[in-house]
C-alpha cells in the first residue's frame, strides 16, 4: 500500500492537513500590492491637496513643506507642481506670515 493510502486510513477521518491552495496565494499577494499601491497614491493626493489649502488661505511655508511631503512620497514634482512651487517659494519670502513667525 502507497504511504499515502496508509497515512489516510490510519489518520483520523476527519483530519485534514490544510494546504494553502497555490491558485489561490497569487490572487492574495496581488490584491495586497494593488492596495498597497492605492493606499500610497491617496498619501500623495491628500499631500498635494493639503499643499493647495494651504496656498489658498496664503500660508506658503505649509504648502511648500506640504508640497516636499509629496514630492518624497511621489518621487518627484510634475512640472505644474514645479512651477507651483517656485511661486509659492517667492510668495513666502515676502508674506506677512513669514515675518511673523
Amino acid at each position: 500500500m502507497p504511504p499515502s493510502r496508509r497515512f489516510q486510513r490510519s489518520g483520523s477521518p476527519g483530519l485534514r492537513i490544510a494546504r494553502p491552495d497555490p491558485r489561490r496565494a497569487v490572487p492574495d499577494a496581488w490584491d495586497e500590492r494593488i492596495a498597497r499601491e492605492a493606499r500610497h497614491q491617496e498619501v500623495i493626493e491628500a499631500s498635494f491637496d493639503r499643499a493647495e489649502a494651504y496656498q489658498r488661505v496664503g500660508d506658503f511655508e505649509q504648502a511648500l513643506e506640504w508640497l516636499d511631503r509629496a514630492a518624497v512620497a511621489s518621487g518627484g514634482l510634475p512640472p505644474a507642481y514645479r512651477a507651483a512651487r517656485a511661486r509659492w517659494a517667492r510668495a513666502a519670502a515676502i508674506s506677512p506670515l513669514s515675518v511673523v513667525r
